[in-house]
């Protein structure tokens, strides 16, 4: 058969071949400790942005990577992060996975959730509190951990402040139900789910999730200049080991 007849045959099976390439799913990564000292923070966190996804009815893969236990394993982790295409942001926990380093990191927008001690490093990050608490870096919800209050000393009438809020009953829940084994929900477990919410909210559009608005349960959620405008800033107090709202809660 002359090689000219051969051609159309020869386009159409490249094109079969090409259509029949399956799409690669979009993927949002989480970053906190899995294992150790904090794995407490990890999977609060976890099941709270499956909730949002669920809620999303979204179809993109969420990546849960532990966060080594170090800040250079954290950086390490975020770089990797960088060189997956499908991977279109970063959700960040803990002391380590927020670090300035890994921060400065990351080509991927960076949302940091609660206070861990560390304020905002670079353009890509988005912080989920007040610029005011942020920049105090007063690692405020490492109270809101169970180790933390269990730990010897007395820590009764402590007060720290946070943009976490209790879930109610409804979100307890389902996030409960969401899975076997799920841990109580703490207060960052609202949170994660909006901030998760705001992310699963654009994928499938070209708006970057820093000029984006999403409503969720603490609240209109927008970024401005890197931080949470009007984010809520609650005041707890820790009370015979057990964290209760005070009375100086702030919610612009």
């Amino acid at each position: 058969m002359p090689a000219r007849r051969w051609l159309p045959l020869l386009v159409a099976l490249t094109l079969s071949a090409c259509a029949a390439q399956p799409i690669a799913p979009k993927k949002i990564a989480l970053l906190a400790p899995f294992e150790n000292q904090y794995r407490e923070i990890g999977y609060n966190a976890l099941y709270a942005v499956r909730l949002a996804r669920d809620d999303a009815q979204s179809e993109a893969q969420l990546l849960a990577l532990d966060d080594g236990g170090s800040v250079e394993l954290a950086v390490a982790r975020v770089q990797a992060l960088n060189r997956d295409p499908a991977v279109r942001a970063i959700i960040a926990l803990g002391p380590q996975a927020t670090h300035a380093a890994a921060q400065q990191a990351s080509q991927l927008p960076f949302l940091v959730v609660g206070d861990w001690g560390h304020s905002r490093a670079a353009k890509n990050s988005l912080y989920a509190a007040t610029q005011q608490s942020a920049q105090a870096a007063s690692a405020d919800d490492m109270f809101i951990l169970e180790q933390t209050r269990a730990r010897p000393g007395d820590l009764d009438g402590k007060v720290f402040r946070s943009s976490g809020s209790p879930p109610d009953a409804d979100f307890r829940q389902r996030y409960l139900a969401s899975d076997l084994y799920v841990p109580q929900p703490n207060l960052l477990a609202t949170l994660v789910y909006d901030v998760a919410g705001l992310v699963f909210s654009v994928l499938d559009s070209q708006a970057p999730i820093s000029q984006t608005a999403h409503m969720g349960i603490n609240g209109q959620m927008r970024f401005q200049d890197g931080y949470w405008q009007g984010a809520p800033d609650h005041s707890y107090t820790i009370v015979e080991g057990e964290v209760a709202p005070s009375a100086l809660s702030i919610t612009p």
